[in-house]
């Protein structure tokens, strides 16, 4: 690759990027080696790696139906400069939540659109310590408990949280939370359907001062069996606040943060306007979260971005009586997640490049354990890489300009100038002036081991 201005962790340099195989050999100017793509007048930075990815697994999902698996979700995210992704596995009616980790790194590797870690997603009912220890045997760190949704039984008891995290510590994972609290909001919600359900009743059965109790407490529990927390959605004043205060503390170096697009950029305004389609867990909140949530950004505390990637009809969305009955979830994310970030960060002024790089692919690829392979434009690491034209035209996030089956869109009223022109996957050139160029999916399934 010639020409561009490359994103490294050191700065922003004009330079070439040798490539050898799969692998970024040099980073330099006038380098030898055939040129794969010109990329003057481009930002070159590390492909995106979108670590919270829900797919289906043979038709299974946790929630309603979901529109992707594993092909579909790594299609549609080479579209947004997506090299890599996190995928979300739990049990299924005919498989053990290892047997379904089993189950996606057999269809995953050859067929994937780009290479994939797997999230083990933990369920009331799981035998918690075969799912944690068989998953760290095929090379899964990464486990994520609910702290919400108790009369869905998704929930787990304080006793078998505090159990979770020392199986995770043992295997030298990190605990992923989802941090609010689901007997609380069971008692809210049952307050709102006395009164009259209407679209206001969801954000007032789930407020964001819930979501800071699930951190303290995911908080105490980790500090006493020595786990690394990351926290996978932030989404409120209070979240962020909390947020805060444990990262600057004994335990600050432990704990890291995802947020993402739609809780930087929507409110309940959303949920008020357009019920259901807008109902995500935990809940959009009002524009000082937004605000919140972006100084948490600016600041470093969220230490990187996600999508929540799960997309559904807006048929299975609408299809509840009212708000609280309807389904969770929704976003055709994975597309739209690095756009998103470059033109509400960066070409708002929020964020430098370097910063957008970091937030959507390095410090990802270093809370998952799987940097410096992914994450950085480095001499030995995965050639993964994203040329984005520094002067294009705006492309709006209407369901209708994306790639995935969804038919509606949270972020119909945004737009980006941000989508990648070319992706280069593992030396591959995977992605063309926005066309797919290689239906012949290489993804691969990445093994990682534990920190000890």
């Amino acid at each position: 690759m010639r020409g561009g201005s490359v994103v490294t962790q050191s700065g922003v340099v004009e330079a070439d990027i040798q490539i050898e195989g799969e692998i970024v050999t040099a980073v330099g100017r006038n380098l030898d080696g055939t040129v794969i793509i010109d990329a003057a007048g481009c930002w070159v930075l590390p492909g995106a790696v979108d670590p919270h990815v829900h797919i289906s697994l043979e038709g299974h999902s946790t929630t309603a139906p979901l529109l992707d698996d594993l092909v579909g979700a790594t299609t549609a995210g080479l579209y947004g400069g997506v090299t890599t992704v996190g995928a979300y596995v739990q049990r299924t009616p005919d498989r053990d939540i290892v047997g379904a980790m089993e189950a996606l790194i057999e269809y995953g590797n050859g067929n994937a659109a780009a290479d994939f870690l797997i999230n083990g997603l933990l369920l009331p009912g799981d035998d918690v310590e075969s799912a944690i220890r068989g998953g760290a045997e095929l090379g899964v760190t990464s486990f994520k408990a609910l702290l919400a949704y108790n009369k869905a039984g998704l929930m787990f008891d304080d006793e078998t949280l505090i159990r979770i995290m020392h199986l995770v510590s043992e295997v030298g994972g990190v605990a992923l939370i989802h941090a609010e609290n689901g007997g609380a909001a069971d008692f809210l919600d049952s307050v709102e359907r006395s009164r009259g359900v209407t679209n206001a009743s969801f954000l007032r059965s789930q407020p964001g001062v819930f979501e800071a109790e699930g951190m303290f407490r995911s908080a105490t529990f980790a500090e006493v069996a020595g786990t690394r927390l990351l926290f996978v959605h932030l989404s409120s004043k209070e979240g962020a606040d909390m947020l805060r205060r444990l990262r600057s503390g004994a335990l600050g170096h432990r704990i890291a943060c995802e947020t993402q697009p739609h809780y930087l950029a929507l409110t309940n305004q959303e949920v008020l306007e357009r019920g259901p389609l807008g109902k995500v867990g935990p809940p959009l909140k009002e524009a000082e979260d937004v605000a919140a949530v972006w100084k948490a950004v600016v600041d470093g505390d969220v230490t990187h971005i996600s999508s929540d990637h799960s997309p559904k009809s807006s048929a299975v969305k609408l299809a509840a009586d009212h708000i609280l009955d309807a389904t969770y979830g929704g976003i055709p994310g994975v597309e739209p997640m690095l756009p998103l970030i470059y033109e509400l960060g960066f070409k708002t002024g929020r964020l430098q490049i370097e910063d957008v790089a970091r937030l959507t692919s390095t410090a990802a690829a270093q809370n998952y354990g799987i940097y410096p392979k992914k994450g950085t434009i480095q001499p030995g690491s995965d050639a993964d890489l994203v040329i984005i034209p520094k002067e294009a035209e705006r492309r709006t996030i209407v369901s209708e300009n994306m790639h995935g089956p969804s038919d509606y869109s949270l972020y119909e009223a945004l737009y980006s100038t941000g989508f990648a022109r070319d992706v280069i996957r593992r030396g591959k050139l995977a992605l063309r002036n926005g066309e797919l160029t290689d239906e012949n999916h290489r993804g691969r399934f990445l093994h990682r081991i534990g920190e000890q």
